[in-house]
C-alpha cells in the first residue's frame, strides 16, 4: 500500500468518524457521544477511533467544525450569489428554515442542538459554537441593514432585535419538527419572518 493511499484512507476514515460523531451528537448531545459508541456504529475498534483525536474535546470541536461546514453548504451556498439585501436575506432565512425542518442529522439540526447544550457551559466548545453563530448573525445583519437602506424592509424592531427574532424562528422549526413531529413548520417561520421584516406575509 502506497503512503499516498494510506493517507487518503486515513483521511476518509477520519471524516467518517467525525460524521458519525455528528450524527450521534444531534441525538444525545456532544457530551453524550463516546469512542465506544462511534466504534460500534462504524464497526471499528475503540483504539482505531481514539487514535484520530487527542481528547474528547478535540473530537467535539471537529464535530462543530463539521456541522458548520454542512450548515454553510446547505444554507449559505445556495444564496451566496444573490443580491445583497432583502433578496439574499430572505433566501438565507427560507433555506435555513427548510434545512432545520428537513432533519439534516438523525436528531435534527446539529448546530441548534449544540447551541442549546453548551449555551451555559464556558470553554473552548462553547466559544467555537458562539463564533460560528456570530459569523452567521453578522451576515444576516449586514443584509438586513442593506435592505433597510435600500427601502426594501421596514422592521418594527431594531436591526439587532429583528435578527434575534428571525434566528429564534429556526430554533422553533427544529423543535416543532423533532419534538412534535409537526409538518411544514418552515412555512410558518418564513411567513413570520416576513412580518418581522415589515413585509406582507
Amino acid at each position: 500500500m502506497s503512503p499516498r493511499r494510506s493517507r487518503a484512507e486515513a483521511a476518509s476514515t477520519h471524516e467518517a468518524i467525525v460524521r458519525e460523531a455528528a450524527e450521534g451528537a444531534s441525538e444525545i448531545g456532544l457530551e453524550g457521544i463516546s469512542i465506544a459508541s462511534i466504534a460500534a456504529s462504524l464497526g471499528m475498534s475503540k483504539a482505531g477511533v481514539a487514535g484520530h483525536f487527542k481528547s474528547k474535546q478535540d473530537l467535539q470541536l471537529e464535530v462543530i467544525e463539521f456541522g458548520a461546514r454542512e450548515f454553510a453548504e446547505n444554507v449559505w451556498a445556495p444564496n451566496a450569489d444573490l443580491a445583497p439585501g432583502l433578496e439574499r436575506l430572505l433566501g438565507c432565512l427560507d433555506t435555513w428554515y427548510t434545512y432545520s425542518a428537513g432533519g439534516p442529522f438523525r436528531g435534527g439540526c446539529l448546530m441548534t442542538s449544540a447551541t442549546t447544550e453548551f449555551d451555559g457551559r464556558p470553554g473552548p466548545v462553547r466559544e467555537a459554537i458562539a463564533a460560528t453563530w456570530g459569523r452567521w448573525t453578522r451576515i444576516l445583519r449586514a443584509d438586513l441593514e442593506t435592505a433597510i437602506e435600500n427601502g426594501e424592509a421596514s422592521p418594527p424592531l431594531t436591526p439587532a432585535d429583528t435578527i434575534t427574532a428571525v434566528e429564534s424562528l429556526a430554533t422553533g422549526v427544529n423543535q416543532q419538527t423533532q419534538l412534535y413531529g409537526r409538518k411544514d413548520p418552515e412555512k410558518t417561520a418564513s411567513a413570520a419572518a416576513r412580518v418581522l421584516l415589515g413585509l406582507s406575509a
